[in-house]
């Protein structure tokens, strides 16, 4: 997997799941920006996701290879459901 196709792959997640997110629209007429933005990195599991990719870019910069890290994270988290929030 390779720099182009993570942030591609990152776009499709973001454009499906994060545009026009209800959850995210009622914490920030709630509470903020910034806390609404928080919930998406720590309680979302489509954040997650996104955090990993974003993981995997950076391992990519280092030298380990993107579909290796990725591989590595999905085997961890098959006992997990995947939720869209």
């Amino acid at each position: 997997m390779n720099r182009r196709t993570i942030l591609e792959d990152m776009n499709t997640i973001i454009s499906t799941y994060c545009e026009g997110c209800f959850v995210k629209s009622a914490l920030r007429k709630e509470y903020n920006k910034g806390y609404a933005h928080q919930f998406c990195i720590r309680e979302c599991t489509v954040g997650e996701q996104i955090k990993k990719y974003g993981e995997a870019l950076l391992n990519h910069k280092n030298g380990q290879t993107a579909e290796a890290h990725m591989n590595q994270n999905q085997k961890a988290d098959r006992s997990q459901p995947y939720h869209l929030f």
